[in-house]
């Protein structure tokens, strides 16, 4: 999740989420819309926190990059079809038996 949420209440982010729908709406281009939101973000967060922020943000922003970048290279891939097989099966087992159990439990 956005370090927003962690850093700004509710009724922050509902005012910055109206802000950035505004700023679109009259046409404000991406950069003008970071900037009001920067500006806005100073307003109610003390220095120290906003540089909190801006670090929190910095390392979510580039995990979320890390996790598009990766190539499939990159990625583990099973060796053979069975090891794919094996990796689900397992898994719907587990679905399959909790579903069960809460049917039962339900009729």
């Amino acid at each position: 999740m956005s370090p927003l949420t962690t850093f700004l209440t509710d009724s922050q982010q509902q005012t910055l989420h109206q802000l950035i729908v505004s700023a679109r709406d009259a046409g404000a281009s991406e950069d003008m819309v970071k900037d009001s939101m920067d500006e806005y973000l100073a307003q109610i967060l003390s220095p120290d926190r906003l540089l909190e922020l801006k670090k929190a943000h910095d390392e979510f922003e580039a995990q979320r990059r890390g996790k598009r970048s990766a190539t499939p290279s990159e990625k583990q891939e099973p060796k053979k079809v069975f090891d794919i097989i094996d990796q689900f099966t397992s898994d719907y087992q587990k679905f399959y038996e909790e579903s069960s159990a809460v049917r039962n439990r339900n009729h």
